[in-house]
């Protein structure tokens, strides 16, 4: 199961991330490291990589924020 925090779903709303993207990220992930006790997922949507930062608590994935990462990816 997934959860979004309050603070996830309206950084999902300012930039304009969809629900689906955030459940291909957690569930496919290209990547994923730990920070502390967060998970980052990390997954080429489109022309950018969407990072989804979360915790599992009692086997939930709760979504603290989420955002693109630009500057990192070239373009081809």
């Amino acid at each position: 199961m997934i959860i979004l925090t309050k603070h996830a779903r309206d950084r999902m709303r300012e930039r304009g991330i969809l629900k689906r993207d955030i459940g291909k990220t957690l569930l496919n992930p290209d990547k994923i490291h730990r920070e502390n006790h967060k998970i980052i997922a990390s997954k080429r949507i489109n022309k950018a990589i969407l990072e989804t930062v979360y915790l599992i608590e009692n086997n939930k994935k709760i979504v603290l924020t989420c955002y693109y990462l630009w500057k990192f990816l070239t373009i081809k």
